[in-house]
């Protein structure tokens, strides 16, 4: 779909229209979320949107996703419990949820947001693990707005200077998947590392 289609029903139906698609874009879209953000804070140097109400429609979107994931998790969660006794492939991996939240505690919820597949896994798992919302929430979602201000920031601080916004979008798509790979590569590079360490 064109860049113009999602302008053009941004125009017609405002941050209505801008909620919806970040929510949706954040769970289906073929883009990474960090070019959904950025391309939200360039939106807000037109005179489609203003920034302040544009950034608060992201990051309720941001709150619908992580509540939805963590939802889905709980659900789950409460479900396999019925069947604890068959050990079931879901009460399996809400005690793998569990193991991560014991061993790096609400840590691996303050940072999730910043790291690509792992921000949809955590609060995922996190449900599964049985933390209670309200935690999850207060741990999750600060760190989430941070993630959010980061990009939405970029996108409306270049805003102001682009013209041609599905070349800045495909540059962005381009520099979002590299600096992906890159990190994908280092923590392989790491774990191989600790591999070793621990044959020696």
């Amino acid at each position: 779909m064109d860049l113009l289609i999602f302008i053009d029903f941004i125009r017609q139906y405002g941050y209505i229209a801008l909620f919806f698609i970040m929510a949706i874009g954040l769970f289906f879209f073929p883009v990474p979320n960090e070019v959904l953000l950025m391309s939200g804070g360039l939106l807000a140097t037109t005179k489609l949107l203003d920034p302040i109400p544009t950034f608060l429609v992201l990051y309720s979107s941001i709150l619908l996703h992580g509540t939805l994931l963590y939802i889905i998790g709980q659900v789950i969660y409460h479900h396999s419990n019925l069947d604890k006794n068959k050990i079931s492939v879901w009460y399996a991996r809400a005690e793998k949820g569990r193991e991560l939240l014991d061993r790096y505690g609400l840590k691996a919820a303050s940072f999730s947001y910043f790291f690509p597949f792992i921000r949809h896994a955590v609060p995922f798992s996190i449900g599964m693990s049985g933390v209670t919302y309200r935690l999850f929430a207060l741990v999750g979602f600060s760190s989430a707005f941070i993630w959010l201000g980061i990009y939405f920031f970029i996108g409306f601080y270049y805003g102001r200077s682009i013209t041609d916004w599905t070349t800045f979008i495909q540059h962005l798509s381009y520099s979002s998947v590299i600096i992906v790979i890159v990190v994908i590569f280092l923590q392989i590079v790491k774990r191989k590392k600790q591999r070793q360490r621990r044959m020696l």
